[in-house]
């Protein structure tokens, strides 16, 4: 058999607003998405076979929950992947999950993202300009994020339901922690964006001037200060009114940094410019109980 082991970095949300939703179900949203060091490892092995067979392992400290049939993402990735490029195989994937489950982060969004690029390595598939658009269709169909991690980028500016999306050059100093605190509570992406009012024009030119000025200041190499103002998560007016640990949460890390719940949640980020104090905070929230990282913004050199 022939094998692969690959990392699936997590992601936060900078910014997230939610402008509409679609009659397929899914929403138009317009997003700063940022993959940071924190992620999955996956170990990938297939050989040729007369039918498909995939078989999925899940190990690892949040494992629980997680099912290793067709249900779970990256099987069905595997199995999308098969299925499009026609080839039949035995396929053993072997899933680290070290990303908390329903957590914002984007963990089974990342793991699919891995999967299909691995596969891509394993049979030889070169991802040229066509390949890699038709991989992003096939990828958004399985969810809205997984085109977001199939690029290096580590910001991308992300419209559509998640599936249109730009490079934002990154000019950040490496001096920027990022501390991920989850207060152990699942936040169901469904629940969260059903709870929205959304207004009945689709567009709102104050946060998109916003996001616009956040772009440029990542791209220019402002300082954390300088983007504090301009973070933003719409679902947080959804998500604290059922998980009020969460809005509990964010109050605790803004007293220390640049803090904002990503995703749907329930993981709140702080962005930081020294070490010890992020270890100290770090220290302070596992000792009650809280799971808790302390990590940077993923650069595909890492």
């Amino acid at each position: 058999m022939q094998e692969i082991s690959t990392f699936a970095p997590s992601k936060i949300n900078l910014f997230l607003d939610v402008l509409s939703k679609r009659p397929d179900g899914y929403h138009e949203i317009q997003s700063l998405m940022a993959k940071i060091a924190l992620g999955d490892d996956l170990k990938i092995a297939v050989e040729e076979a007369p039918q498909i067979k995939i078989e999925l392992k899940v190990r690892g400290p949040f494992a629980k929950g997680l099912k290793e049939d067709k249900t779970n993402l990256v099987y069905k990735a595997a199995m999308a992947f098969f299925e499009y490029f026609n080839i039949k195989a035995h396929c053993q994937i072997r899933l680290e999950k070290n990303i908390p489950l329903a957590s914002g982060l984007g963990g089974g969004s990342s793991d699919a993202a891995a999967t299909l690029l691995a596969l891509c390595a394993l049979f030889g598939i070169e991802l040229n300009s066509k390949r890699k658009k038709d991989l992003v269709k096939l990828a958004a169909k399985l969810g809205a994020d997984i085109p977001f991690f199939l690029s290096d980028d580590t910001f991308m500016l992300a419209e559509g339901i998640g599936e249109k999306l730009t490079p934002v050059k990154n000019n950040l100093k490496d001096d920027i922690y990022v501390v991920i605190a989850n207060p152990n509570l699942p936040s169901p992406t469904k629940e969260a964006y059903n709870g929205l009012k959304l207004p009945k024009t689709k567009k709102t030119l104050t946060k998109n001037s916003k996001i616009a000025k956040l772009v440029n200041e990542i791209e220019k190499g402002g300082s954390l200060k300088q983007l504090s103002p301009l973070i933003y998560n719409k679902l947080e007016s959804s998500v604290f009114l059922y998980l009020k640990e969460v809005q509990e949460l964010k109050e605790r890390l803004q007293d220390s940094g640049v803090a904002l719940m990503s995703g749907s949640g329930a993981s709140v980020f702080a962005l930081m410019d020294n070490k010890a104090k992020a270890e100290k905070i770090e220290a302070t929230l596992k000792a009650e109980g809280y799971t808790v990282f302390v990590t940077r913004f993923w650069r595909a050199s890492l």
